[in-house]
């Protein structure tokens, strides 16, 4: 009893830390991302391919770097992971301040990226660890009660999966908060300018440090043993890790991942055009807005209300996750339609009701599919699933960027959006046939 009330407050306190560092991160991103392609425009004199491309270096390690973590997530203490995360992401920000060249700013850019990678899956996977734990503990109070265990498995699945989109969503919305505030604060500072902005943006994570540092230091990224694994002898632990390590070998991790995508081609491809257009919003669209004659302070303000929209549409998020296909569906019609707004009539009060629709869309997006794409994955492979999902997440993120900054200056300044309304015509009405013939469209109750 003692001891599950001990895991309690371990788990409580690691959450905790965790919010609070995703409140810090979100509120130092917030303050100066919006603005970077409006200083890659203005002070660089950059194209917007050139502006495309620095936010593909980016977003490009993510297309790679989130596997490799999360294999590292498994055999590596999750909080040095976490650590090493924060601590690129306060350097990055800082070094924004020296960029003197597009050259310089995608390369920092890049390092932002990597940062990312380490920050989101480390944290993701942490969570996730805690939900296992929280199942293992119901394990064991349950064990002399197999049948009834059996009796009521198909009900902790569906609790399981909904505790699980809970707790990702609550962590994005402390991230999302900070990320709502950021832009009011960053317009605040612009007055002082961009080297200034970029220099009080990066104190911002010093919280997410601290907080990274205690996680580290009280061992919480370790994960859990059960209670007969804790009460083993040396050599019975060794026959216990070795058992360990060949379950997750390379071998049965390609087999692992391959069987994961297999047959979820079409909801993959649903993600990467999420990803595109989430890259697309924080990359291009900022120099768009200033290029039809909208200002940094209220390029800052339109970016609040699509935190605001982000933020209560996590507070619901449990309505739709009980409809998981139909949840993307009208997400992805959200972000179409957004899309064509933004072609059509982009003045500065049909980019806010594009904002609260992507707001609406994305929120809705990440802890359903995060969901669904790590259910029933066996805890000793948490981190290469996560890790998996975010290098699906970061092929989106890679793309979208360069090709609408080279469609904008192939075509028109406006072309990208008109593009990715038309694969939005195309992806949705596919994705939903195959829903039906599936006939999948509710997967908890």
């Amino acid at each position: 009893m003692g001891n599950s009330r001990d895991k309690k407050e371990n788990n409580t306190s690691m959450t905790l830390l965790l919010y609070i560092s995703a409140l810090s991160m979100g509120i130092a991103y917030g303050a100066h991302v919006p603005l970077v392609p409006v200083f890659a425009r203005d002070v660089l004199n950059a194209t917007y391919t050139e502006v495309g491309m620095i936010g593909m270096a980016n977003y490009l390690p993510y297309a790679f770097f989130p596997l490799i973590v999360g294999l590292l997530l498994d055999r590596l203490n999750k909080g040095s992971m976490l650590l090493v995360g924060v601590s690129m992401a306060l350097a990055s920000i800082a070094m924004l301040s020296i960029s003197r060249s597009v050259l310089d700013l995608a390369l920092i850019r890049a390092f932002s990226g990597i940062a990312h990678a380490f920050f989101w899956p480390s944290a993701e996977a942490m969570i996730s660890m805690r939900g296992d734990d929280d199942e293992h503990g119901n394990d064991d109070r349950s064990s002399s009660t197999s049948k009834n265990k059996n009796d009521n498995s198909s009900n902790s699945n569906s609790s399981s999966s909904l505790d699980t989109v809970r707790s990702i969503s609550r962590f994005t919305m402390a991230w999302v908060s900070g990320y709502m505030a950021g832009p009011l604060i960053g317009s605040s500072l612009f007055h002082l300018g961009y080297i200034q902005l970029f220099i009080y943006s990066s104190t911002m994570i010093i919280p997410a440090l601290i907080c990274s540092i205690i996680l580290l230091s009280r061992r919480y990224g370790q994960g859990s043993m059960p209670t007969d694994y804790r009460s083993m002898n040396g050599k019975e632990r060794d026959r216990k890790r070795k058992k360990r390590r060949s379950n997750s070998s390379s071998s049965t991790m390609y087999l692992a991942l391959m069987s994961m995508i297999r047959g979820r081609v079409m909801l993959i491809a649903m993600i990467m055009y999420y990803s595109a257009s989430f890259a697309i919003l924080l990359s291009i669209v900022p120099s768009y807005m200033k290029d039809n004659g909208i200002d940094e302070q209220l390029i800052g303000l339109l970016f609040f209300i699509f935190g605001i929209a982000r933020l209560l549409t996590l507070f619901s998020i449990q309505l739709f996750a009980r409809y998981e296909h139909i949840s993307i569906i009208i997400a992805s019609i959200a972000i179409a339609s957004s899309m064509l707004i933004m072609y059509i009539t982009p003045t500065s009060y049909h980019f806010g009701i594009a904002l609260l629709a992507l707001g609406f869309a994305f929120s809705i997006y990440f802890p359903i599919t995060l969901t669904m794409l790590t259910r029933n994955v066996p805890s000793m492979m948490i981190g290469s699933m996560v890790g998996l999902y975010e290098t699906i997440f970061g092929v989106g993120w890679a793309l979208g960027p360069v090709a609408s900054g080279i469609v904008a200056d192939t075509f028109s300044i406006d072309a990208p959006y008109l593009a990715m309304f038309l694969v939005g015509v195309v992806i949705i009405p596919l994705y939903m046939v195959l829903r039906l013939r599936a006939g999948t469209t509710t997967v908890t109750k």
